[in-house]
This record gives C-alpha cells, structure tokens and sequence, in this order.
C-alpha cells in the first residue's frame, strides 16, 4: 500500500506541479522506483477497479507493460500466474470507454497482457481462447475488449518474432486459430462504428501473422467480413475507419497473398471478379470519377480508397492482362487514378508496371495499344508543370514530390508507352514542341527525352532492317528519333538561355545526354554547326546562372565526346576565352569552374600539334596564376617557413581605404581558411589544366623537356614554391590548400613521368614539407637518390613518431595504409634506400605495433563474445593498414634481397 501511495503521489508531482525542482526530482525517483521489484506490486495495486483516476491506472498500466517487456524473464511462474489473472481482472473491471469500448487503461491492460502472453509458451493461445469465448456474448463491452486482446495479442506475437527473428514453432497452435478469431471478428464489426474499427485493426494484426489467409480464403470463409471491410472505405465522415479498412485491405494484399497469376484456380479468379465489382460500386457511392477530374486534392477518404483500390489491381495484375472483360472496369478505375493528383497516380504505377510481364499478344486488345495511347497523354500531363507556375515557393505542388513522381515513377511507365507505341509516341512529344507552346510544355517534352535518353540511344543502335535486309520498323522509329532529335537541338543550338530556370535545367541535361548523339557521324562538309550550337548554349547558361551545375557537366559530356571534331587551333583559341573567364569567376562554385576547366583541357589535350597544346594550356593556366599570386601573400607562413620577402604581405596604414593593422589582422584571422580554399581552388583549376596532357606526344624524338606541360609547370614553379610554405596551420586545421598541391603534383607525375626528373628535388621538398607539418599529418604524401633519401626518411620519422605518441593509431587507417604500401614499394623496387635510413629500427617497431594491436582487439571480441549470454561468433575483421603492415613485414623479413645485414633488427 505505501509504495502504491509514493507511486501516485510522484505521478502527481510529475503532471501536476508547478515546481521545475519537484517534477524533476519526482521523475528521477519514478525512473528509479520502476526499476524495482516493488514496482510490479505497486502497479499492479493502482489498475484495479477501485482506483478512480483514470490517468493514474493508464500510467501504471504502462509501467507494468514496460516491465513486462524487459524483465517478465525474471518472474517465476507462480508470480506470473497470478499477476496474469490480476491484470485480466483489473482489464474487465475497468470503466468503458464511448460506445462501450474499453477505457485507455483497460487498452492498456490488454498490451500488457498480450505482451506476456508472447513471452510464454502457451499462453498465447490460452489468451486467444479467453477472449474468443468473451467474444462469444456478443456483448458491446465484453466484445470491445475482447478485440482489443485479440488484437495486442497478435501485434505483440508478430514484434516479438521479428525480435528473434523467425516464426516459433510453437504458435502453430496459435495460428491454427486465425479462423475463429476471423469469424469472431466478422460478427463483432456490425455492432458499432468503433467496434468495426477495432475489428479491422485486429483483422490487420491477424493477418500479418501469416496464418493462411489470402483473399480467396477470407472471400470464401468470411465474406461478410470482407464486404464490410471494402463497405467501410466508403464510410462517410469517418476517416480513423477509412484508415482502419485501408490498413486490413494492404495486409491482405501485400504481406500475406502472393500475387495471383493468369492460371488461378476459379475460386481465387471468383473472388478476383467479385471484389473488382465491388470496388466499381463504391468508386460510384465515393464519386471517384468527379473528385479526381476536379482537379482538388483528394481528401482522406478518397486516397484509402484509392490506395486500397491500387493495391488490389496490382495484386491481380496478372489476371487483368489475360481478361476475357470482366477486369476491364477495373482499369479505368487505376486510368482515372493515374490522372489523379501526384500520391494519386503514384499510387497506380506499380499495376502500370507490372502489367509490361505479360506478353502484349497474350492481352486483352483494349490493354494494348488503344490503352497506352491513354496512358501515355495522361502521364505526359501529369509530367507537365502547371500553365501558371512560376516558382516552387508559390506552386502547390510539393517539389520533392513532383520530381520523385516524375523520375522514379512516370518514366518508367513512359518507357514501356515508346516500346509499345514507336513512331506514334515520338509523334506526341513532337506535337509537344510544334507552334509555340507554352515553356512548361516544352521543358516537359525535354524531360522526357532526357528521362529515356537510355532506351532511345539503345533504338538508335539496333538494326535498321528485318531479317530479309527490308527496311524495318525499328529503321521507322530510328528516323523519327533521329528527325525529332534533329530539330529539338536545331532549335537549342539556336537558343538564347533565359526565363524559366526549370527550363534552363531540362535543356541543360538533356544536352549532357545526348553529347555522343551531338558528334556522331555526318558529311565531310558539314562544319559541326550543331555540336559548336549546343557548345555555346551551355557556356551561356553557365554564364547566365540558371542552372550552372547541370550546363558544366553537359559542357563536360561535349567535350568528351566531341573532342576530336572540336579541337581544332582556331576554334579552340576562340573558346578558350570565355571558359577561362567563366573558371575564374569567383561568382560561380568551384566544382562549377573544375568542371569547366577539366571539360577544356580535354579538348587542348587533342589539338592538332604540341606547340598548339602548350599555347592552349598557357592560356588556362594564366588567370589561376594570376589569382594565386594575388592570394598567397596573404596566407601566413607555416609553422616558421621562410618566405621570400618580395611576396610577404604589406601592412597596411589605412591610406589606401583599407582598415588599420588592427582591424586588418583581425579581418585576416577570420578570412584566412576562406584564402586557403581559394589558394587551393586556384591550385585545383592548374592540375585539372593538365590533367589530360598524357595524350600529347612529342614528335620527332623530342624530350620530355619539350613537353607542353613541363613548360607550363615552368612557368607556374615560383608560385608553386611558395605554396607549401603557407597554409595548413591551426587556423585552418583541414590543410586544403596542401592537399590540391599534392594532387596537382600527382597529375605532373602521370603526364609527364621520367621527364620530370629535373624538377624531381624540389617536388620532393614540397611534398616532405607538407607532409611532416603537424597539422598536416592526416593528409597523405606519395612518393637522385639524395633527395629522395631524405624525404622518404622524414616521412618515416614523422609516421613513427606520431604512431609512438597516439592511442589510437587505427584513426587514421588510410594514413597507415599509404604509409606502408609506400614502403613496401621502396623495398620492392629500392630496397637499399629504406633499409639504410637510421629510423629503420623505429619503422619495424611501428609496423609489428600495428599487427599486435590488431591481434589484442581480436582477442578482446573473442573474450566478449564467449562470455556473453547469445555466445554468438564474432566475425573476424582484418583492418585494411593491418593487411599493409603484414605485407610490408613479409618482405622486410624474407632475407632475399640486397642490405640483409640491416634486416637484423
């Protein structure tokens, strides 16, 4: 009695009290008391019958289901037989609720009672039978807390298998029932509006038991129960029952009834027809056709009926394609839910789809052509932005919804209206593009090609004649693609970008996806008029703003793959200009101008000649230079490095209209990470520059000297001297600016291999410099013998030393990775230079610490996993640097190759 007492006297506190302090500490001391084994009596004492307080008996009811679910395993079987039969009797003494349900701590009660029920073995089904035979008094109040078991009971069953993960064996008994519960179910829903709720609810919960029922079963066995779960769909003004029958309905459909094929047994095929004739019925009494051609939202109702009405056709998808006509109204019920709003016709794309698996001559005549014409105007509508849109703050459609519908759900639909549609399809999206149609009009048409630019390059392939060498219907359709592609980019190449930035978007990707189409090949005379067009458009848009992103990347896609009819020395120099103004623009994000500048060094990489290619590269390299000049002052040294004084940054007086010493330090303080990423941007748009110069050839037997891109290095060294001596200090921790460096260096490296040997000591100054700056450490280093030496030794010491002084070396696992495969590359292809380094002690220590550790983790997990109560496996997993560091020890160790002598450690 006293700790009922504090029990309800803190749950007073806690809901009731004006204090912060005291509801605080009443939920400390209820979170604690729950945890006791006092907690079950004093629960247990506050649900029964005699206590008044409604909200006090809910709370107590749900501690004790809270309790059950975490420590019913610590109760012997007597405590649990009689708090079993405590709780049931506090369930049936608690007051109802309206209209005879049960009260929310008698709902409460049965989630408690079937929570145990699921933890012990036959008590499941001894509570199934408990509350059928309560069912049996047809009885308003015993019958709604009947349900209400019947339904936690098996709610609880389903959570607590996909808990274990698999069905028990031992609920076959329980599931032997779902008949009885079923036709209890169906006498007990004709008694009230919420009793039929709570009926369909537990149906839904019985059927995802798995128990044998599918919509043959229930149409033969427990038809009024089915009539009224379709009759509810229509119910007026109750939208939680429109859920409730739409809920039952999905289960039925979905989880426990396979779809039902061509050859189902006639009494499936009955049931099929039957429901189909029902849903026509109640498509009239919902007034379906009016609602949805109204163009208004749909509301609840309407959607679960919509929705249950899908998830029906879907599920006999496979019978409709082979109707005699009895399905036929069916499917104009799913066409005018395809013209429906959005989460409408979403809802119809999956019968849509899944009618493509049956062959079209095994269909009825009307699902074959005569149908996708329909379909094809419906979604080509529905793909079309509304005549009045102007922008997605004002419109009422949801962005992310009409672009999910859009490229997940109509063009999937649309695709299978080509296929089976041909010339008359490409016919549509012509008439789309014809007069002066609307932009919305014509960005639809754009998307669309766009959207199934895979299927239509995939007809442009195929053979142009049948089997008899006679021109085919596949050569029909490849002249008309050929014939509306040919216009819509004639008038593209003509296009100034402007208006609608959705427009912009879809011309954008719709170039970038036909950029191969754009070069195929033509006459000898022709000039590349429309390639040069669309290339022209894309800087424009780039440019204008619109869709930057999208027109660099479709920039990028021309360049790839028309390089070779682009890159002629006149049209290239011509182009180079307002790319490289577009790629120094600050206005613009830099992947936009990388991409741009990576897309141009394609094409100078393909120019005719080498002396061509170096002047093209100056070009690109020119302005980045200029900038990186310009910024590099203004990046202070790091940790201590020596800059040349004609490049250290000025002070500044304030005569000049900048701010004081003061101010400007501050000022630089807070701007000096946005300089680094510009340093590093700059650095970038230089290593994108040549990036694809590997494919210049010097001719004539010339050095690498002579190659373009050493020239172009030449002339970007001072500054590229510079730049490991700035940046990457603790004001600016992410080290960009070193990281682009490296890169750019990397791609040297590729382009011009051996040649850059005479620039090989400095690059490996800067490369050591970067990579033993402190903050720098987690960045990666790649790697004459003296420069060499003495750079793969600082990267050593520098590895060696932070691994000594870290507890958590598997940080930084790519580090360690790079760091032992390049040694293991020093002991393959010079084994004398590593092994003669004096920390090569230190370098073997650190390699054997890496595998030691691994091996203590892994005996930590076996030690953790035998001694748990599941004593499950645990998998073992090889850390990837761990690989590298065996790899480099086998080697080390193997005693073969020159330097034994220092292997003997």
């Amino acid at each position: 009695m006293a700790h009922a007492t504090n029990l309800r006297q803190a749950y007073a506190l806690l809901t009731a009290s004006s204090s912060e302090a005291e509801r605080r500490a009443a939920n400390e001391w209820l979170v604690g008391f729950a945890k006791t084994a006092e907690a079950w009596g004093a629960a247990e004492e506050l649900v029964r019958p005699s206590e008044a307080a409604e909200e006090v008996a809910f709370f107590a009811a749900n501690l004790l289901y809270s309790k059950i679910k975490t420590e019913w395993h610590t109760l012997a079987d007597a405590p649990r037989r009689q708090l079993r039969d405590a709780l049931w009797s506090a369930a049936c003494g608690r007051p109802s609720g309206g209209e005879g349900q049960p009260g929310p701590a008698a709902r409460r009660l049965c989630l408690a009672l079937a929570a145990a029920a699921a933890r012990t073995e036959g008590l499941a089904e001894e509570s199934t039978r408990l509350a059928l035979s309560l069912a049996a008094a047809a009885d308003a109040v015993q019958g709604g807390l009947a349900v209400e078991l019947l339904g936690a009971l098996a709610n609880e069953v389903v959570a607590e298998e996909e808990a274990t993960g698999a069905a028990s064996p031992g609920r076959s008994g329980l599931r032997a029932l779902a008949p009885a519960v079923l036709c209890a179910l169906q006498a007990l829903a004709p008694l009230s509006s919420s009793m039929c709720i709570g009926c369909l609810r537990a149906l839904q919960a019985w059927l995802a038991l798995n128990a044998g029922s599918s919509l043959a079963s229930l149409y033969a066995g427990q038809g009024p129960l089915l009539a009224a779960t379709l009759n509810a769909l229509a119910a007026v003004n109750n939208e939680p029952l429109n859920l409730a029958a739409a809920d039952a309905l999905g289960e039925l459909l979905t989880s426990t009834n396979s779809p039902l094929p061509a050859s189902a047994p006639r009494g499936a095929r009955d049931a099929a027809e039957a429901v189909a004739a029902q849903f026509g019925v109640l498509a009239r009494e919902v007034r379906l056709a009016e609602l949805l051609m109204s163009g208004e939202p749909a509301d609840d109702r309407l959607f679960y009926f919509c929705r249950a009405l899908c998830a029906f056709a879907e599920r006999c998808v496979d019978l409709v394609a082979v109707t005699e006509g009895s399905l036929l109204p069916l499917v104009e019920l799913l066409l005018l839910c395809a013209g429906g709003e959005l989460r409408v016709a979403e809802l119809s794309i999956d019968f849509w789809v899944g009618l493509q698996d049956t062959a079209v001559a095994q269909r009825h005549e009307r699902l074959r052509a005569p149908l996708y014409r329909r379909l094809a105007t419906l979604l080509l509508d529905k793909c079309t932005l509304p005549a009045d849109f102007t922008s997605w703050d004002e419109a009422a459609e949801d962005e992310e919804e009409f672009r999910r519908f859009r490229e997940q759900s109509a063009l999937e639909v649309l695709g299978a209206c080509l296929s089976l549609l041909a010339c008359e399809f490409v016919g549509q999206l012509q008439a789309m593009l014809q007069g002066s149609p609307p932009w919305q009009k014509l960005e639809a048409a754009l998307f669309v090609l766009r959207g199934l630019h895979v299927q239509i390059k995939g007809a442009l392939r195929g053979s142009a004649a049948d089997g008899e060498g006679r021109p085919s219907a596949a050569a029909e359709l490849q002249a008309a693609l050929n014939q509306l592609l040919g216009f819509v980019f004639g008038q593209l190449a003509a296009w100034r970008p402007s208006g609608a930035t959705l427009l912009v978007e879809s011309a954008m990707r719709l170039v970038g996806a036909f950029a191969k189409w754009l070069q195929r090949d033509e006459a000898p005379e022709c000039d590349c008029a429309l390639l040069r067009g669309c290339l022209r458009l894309v800087l424009e848009a780039v440019q204008a703003g619109g869709a930057p992103e999208h027109a660099a990347e479709a920039f990028r896609a021309l360049c790839i793959h028309g390089r070779r009819r682009l890159a002629s020395a006149a049209y290239l120099s011509e182009l180079v200009g307002p790319c490289t103004a577009l790629a120094g623009s600050a206005a613009l994000a830099s992947s936009v101008r990388l991409t741009l500048q990576e897309a141009l060094a394609r094409l100078v990489g393909a120019a005719p000649s080498p002396a061509e290619a170096e002047q093209l590269l100056h070009a690109l390299v020119r302005a980045p230079c200029e900038q990186l000049a310009a910024l590099l002052p203004h990046l202070p040294p790091s940790d201590g490095a020596s800059v040349p004084p004609e490049t250290a940054p000025r002070a500044s007086d304030g005569s000049d209209g900048s701010r004081g010493s003061g101010g400007e330090a501050s000022a630089t303080a807070a701007s000096t990470q946005g300089v680094e990423e510009a340093v590093a941007t700059q650095l970038a748009l230089i290593g994108a520059a040549i990036r694809f110069s590997d494919t210049i050839h010097v001719g004539g037997g010339g050095s690498c000297a002579a190659h373009p891109v050493f020239a172009v290095l030449s002339y970007c060294w001072p500054l590229l001297q510079d730049a490991p001596r700035r940046g990457g200090h603790a004001a600016t921790v992410n080290g960009v600016s070193s990281q682009a460096l490296l890169e750019l260096h990397g791609r040297a490296m590729g382009c011009l291999g051996g040649g850059l040997a005479p620039l090989l000591p400095s690059i490996l100054e800067q490369i050591g410099t970067t990579f033993c700056r402190r903050p720098a450490i987690e960045l990666y280093g790649e790697s004459h013998e003296a420069p060499l030496s003495d750079t793969l030794e600082r990267f050593v010491d520098a590895v060696c030393g932070w691994l000594a002084s870290t507890a958590a070396p598997e940080a930084e696992p790519e580090l360690l990775s790079a760091f032992f495969e390049l040694c293991h590359r020093c002991l393959v292809f010079r084994p004398q230079l590593l092994l003669s380094l004096p920390c090569v002690a230190s370098l073997f220590d650190a390699a054997a610490a890496c595998v030691a550790h691994q091996a203590h983790q892994t005996h930590l997990e076996h030690i953790s996993a035998t001694s748990s109560a599941t004593s499950r496996r645990v998998a073992r997993q090889e850390f990837q640097h761990t690989r590298a560091a065996i790899t480099f020890l086998c080697l080390f160790l193997s005693g073969a190759d020159a330097g034994i002598s220092n292997r003997e450690l």
